[in-house]
């Protein structure tokens, strides 16, 4: 597989209200991503609660998007987990269902300390054949994955790149001049996409496209072809946009879709989906900005 570019979605994952996967609904936004012009889809990251997912929920998760979307976008199955065993295991069902590559952050609750931390990714790599790219968001993980450390982890065959969600601009900067060429990486904070684009970023990663892939993709034709102030423009309305999707956690994704016509389910237990009065406010907001 190539390095990845461009927008990918970090897909949510629709379930019903019992918190078991809708098959059919997840083969639609698999669709609706593609045929808006989505580059590829990060299955079961932070957006798509793989964290708050049962083992066989995520490899089916990986399995139906995978064949959904095979031979039009690449998928990106993320197998982070607290412990190595899990991981392991996560990576060889992403592997056997055929996805393209592998998102991995740092084992969570604990904090591991470094060693641990290259142990980890090496026995990952070494247990599968694809790509891999090291998933950094230090508020979740309790772990910041430094530029030093990743530059080490670049050493690892089959990682290729890093997913940086750690908010700090400074420190996709300092990836971008400290790891090799060859090493991909992925900006995961919306805020700032264009400037990490404009910087050497390749692409980024965002659960915030999931209602609006075309916004996206129309971004990341406007930098493609240098039209630079057009892309500024629409920076600014993504940013605008990232404020309007924030509360409750990852529900607003879900109602966004339903709002343009695609039924996503819900969120999994312990999140919940939007009540009326927030739905509407969110409703008028998205009205507000002309995006509805």
């Amino acid at each position: 597989m190539r390095s990845l570019t461009g927008i990918i979605t970090a897909l949510i994952t629709p379930f019903d209200r019992e918190g078991e996967l809708i098959e059919d609904s997840l083969r639609a936004l698999v669709d609706f991503q593609v045929e808006a012009g989505i580059n590829g889809l990060f299955l079961c990251g932070t957006a798509g609660l793989g964290a708050i997912m049962r083992a066989d929920q995520r490899r089916r998760v990986f399995e139906v998007a995978a064949e959904r979307a095979a031979g039009r976008i690449p998928t990106i199955a993320h197998v982070g987990a607290p412990s190595t065993e899990e991981a392991l295991r996560l990576a060889r069902y992403a592997e056997e269902a055929g996805v393209d590559a592998l998102g991995c952050v740092t084992p969570y609750y604990f904090r591991p300390d470094e060693v641990s931390i290259l142990d980890h990714f090496s026995r990952i790599s070494d247990a599968v054949d694809l790509p891999i790219y090291v998933y950094n968001i230090p508020r979740s993980a309790n772990t910041n994955i430094q530029p030093d450390l990743m530059l080490r982890l670049c050493g690892i065959e089959n990682i290729v790149g890093v997913k940086d969600s750690s908010r700090d601009f400074i420190q996709v900067l300092e990836y971008l001049q400290l790891l090799p060429k060859k090493i991909a990486v992925i900006c995961g904070t919306d805020s700032y996409i264009l400037p990490a684009l404009i910087m050497g970023a390749r692409g980024a990663i965002t659960g915030y496209a999931n209602a609006f892939p075309e916004l996206y993709a129309k971004f990341y034709k406007f930098f493609l072809k240098g039209e630079l102030e057009a892309a500024r423009e629409l920076q600014f309305q993504i940013n605008i946009l990232r404020k309007a999707l924030q509360r409750p956690p990852i529900a607003p994704h879900y109602e966004a879709l339903r709002l343009r016509g695609i039924d996503a389910g819900h969120p999994r237990a312990p999140l919940r989906a939007m009540n009326e009065r927030e739905a509407e406010a969110l409703r008028a907001k998205l009205e507000e900005l002309g995006i509805l």
